[in-house]
């Protein structure tokens, strides 16, 4: 692709019901140049600057929450939500979830998207071409119970944990230990326990690493306190 930005759109559930409202999630991804999961260049090269992801919902679709991402400009049915800077081979993602009114059953449209960005050393923005995004609704109730795309459901589960940590860092300012401990150990164990599921590595280190966060923050923070005790 020679736009600069090569792309992804995945949806949790390939069918959703037909006759009732539903909340789904795409998956954004987007990368510049050749993806590869192991660098030698320590510093990747800039390839496109303040990237733009632009989303116009369907009349009967409305936003419930994104993960990864803010909106910043919202009027209505038009979403901009800024991205920053894009490198060489460095994958990022995005998740949007969104709430869906009934419709008839077969294909419908959810929303159109539309990348902007500039390139690098140039100031013109340059816009890609806008692309469709679809859904099926259905009635069957064998495709309705087809199980969630996992390959979304990690990365929604990885995109959250930013949002759990400063809600834990905040849990524990406050000296309330034992709530933010089970709030970086619940996130721990959920994310391990897919991790055995479907043997994926990546959600394993981040359960790793969230026990270790948990283990560190009781530490300082009981610390803190037992000296504010004996301080008086």
């Amino acid at each position: 692709m020679q736009s600069g930005i090569q792309e992804n759109f995945t949806w949790n559930r390939g069918h959703i019901f037909a006759s009732g409202s539903n909340k789904v999630i795409l998956l954004v991804e987007w990368y510049g140049g050749a993806f590869r999961q192991s660098r030698k260049r320590s510093t990747p090269k800039l390839i496109a600057q303040d990237v733009q992801l632009h989303l116009w919902l369907e009349p009967q679709v409305s936003l419930v929450r994104i993960f990864g991402g803010k909106v910043v400009k919202n009027l209505g049915q038009s979403l901009m939500i800024p991205l920053g800077h894009l490198y060489d081979g460095v994958k990022q993602f995005l998740a949007i979830e969104l709430a869906l009114e009934s419709q008839s059953a077969g294909m419908h449209g959810v929303l159109s998207a539309q990348w902007k960005f500039k390139e690098k050393n140039k100031e013109r923005i340059k816009e890609l071409p806008v692309k469709e995004l679809y859904i099926n609704y259905t009635y069957h109730t064998g495709l309705l119970q087809q199980p969630e795309n996992f390959h979304v459901r990690k990365h929604v589960m990885l995109l959250e944990t930013q949002t759990i940590l400063k809600e834990a860092i905040r849990l524990f300012e406050e000296g309330d230990v034992e709530q933010g401990e089970w709030l970086l150990r619940r996130k721990g164990d959920e994310m391990l326990i897919e991790a055995a599921r479907f043997t994926d590595e990546r959600l394993l280190e981040e359960a790793d690493m969230l026990y270790q966060l948990s283990e560190h923050y009781v530490g300082t923070y009981q610390n803190q306190k037992m000296l504010k005790i004996k301080n008086g």
